[in-house]
């Protein structure tokens, strides 16, 4: 019997390794298990983060986009508003002329196209003011002439020193020095 108790009880230290070795490998693979779960999960997290700080940053782009495109219609509107405003302007300078108070305008811009000019001076008028630059060069006392050739609404151009010094007064010139300086003051009247 001796023989027979040492084979069973090799029988049971083998089942008992056996049951050790099964439960040994059920616990190592919980633990693998487990750990891929984790490893899973945090892949997911990453992924989900990602794809939010993804559609985070397309939606701030097109919002950006947007709001852009947005600024520029207005911009463009608005500079088109000036645009036509000073054109208006110039459409109406011409009717100016007509006025009853043409002549004193004439002379005040006259004054200062020749304010410290001397020698002979030459007054560069449309046809219409040719009376009245004529008029202007007798009352002053300057010497000079008349050249009613040029095509404005109204005003001069004082030529000087031989043709080396012009000076430009005439409506248009006037306006256009306003639409310079005037443009940022109407896009703030616009923007309110």
């Amino acid at each position: 019997m001796a023989i027979e108790d040492i084979f069973i009880a090799l029988e049971e230290q083998g089942e008992q390794e056996s049951r050790e070795a099964v439960q040994a490998a059920q616990e190592q693979a919980q633990g693998i298990k487990e750990d891929a779960e984790a490893q899973a999960k945090a892949i997911r997290d990453a992924k989900v983060d990602a794809a939010k700080a993804h559609a985070t940053l397309a939606s701030a782009r097109t919002v950006n986009s947007a709001r852009l495109a947005g600024r520029r219609t207005v911009a463009g509107v608005k500079e088109r508003a000036i645009v036509q405003s000073f054109d208006e302007a110039l459409a109406k300078l011409g009717s100016i002329r007509g006025t009853e108070g043409y002549p004193a305008l004439f002379r005040a811009l006259a004054d200062e196209a020749v304010a410290g000019l001397s020698g002979e001076v030459v007054l560069q008028v449309d046809p219409a003011d040719a009376a009245l630059a004529a008029d202007y060069l007798k009352v002053s006392g300057l010497v000079g002439s008349v050249d009613a050739t040029a095509k404005t609404c109204g005003g001069l151009v004082a030529v000087a020193e031989g043709g080396d010094l012009f000076r430009r007064n005439t409506l248009e010139d006037r306006l256009e020095k306003y639409r310079g300086l005037g443009q940022s003051e109407i896009s703030e009247v616009l923007s309110a």
